[in-house]
């Protein structure tokens, strides 16, 4: 039988397993190779498009090869350029 102890920590448990599921917004570091047509390398397994980014009107006029900042929407399939490293 649990005691209140590991009630409380299972609760805990399943709670921080749900939002991790849910893939909360992260920074990632990651960078550009190439502006025609636009690429992202986020890592060797994930190079993202222009389909996948949302660029601001500012951050459009200063991209350059060279290391970004994204930030990762909720849900991991868009990504917000936020600015160059």
């Amino acid at each position: 039988m649990l005691n209140n102890d590991d009630l409380l920590n299972a609760i805990k448990q399943a709670a921080m397993d749900a939002v991790r599921a849910s893939k909360p917004t992260t920074g990632i570091e990651a960078e550009i190779i190439s502006l025609e047509p636009l690429k992202i390398k986020v890592d060797q397994k994930l190079t993202l498009t222009k389909e996948f980014l949302i660029i601001t009107n500012e951050m459009n006029l200063k991209l350059k090869k060279g290391k970004v900042l994204l930030l990762q929407l909720q849900g991991g399939q868009r990504y917000v350029v936020l600015g160059t490293l």
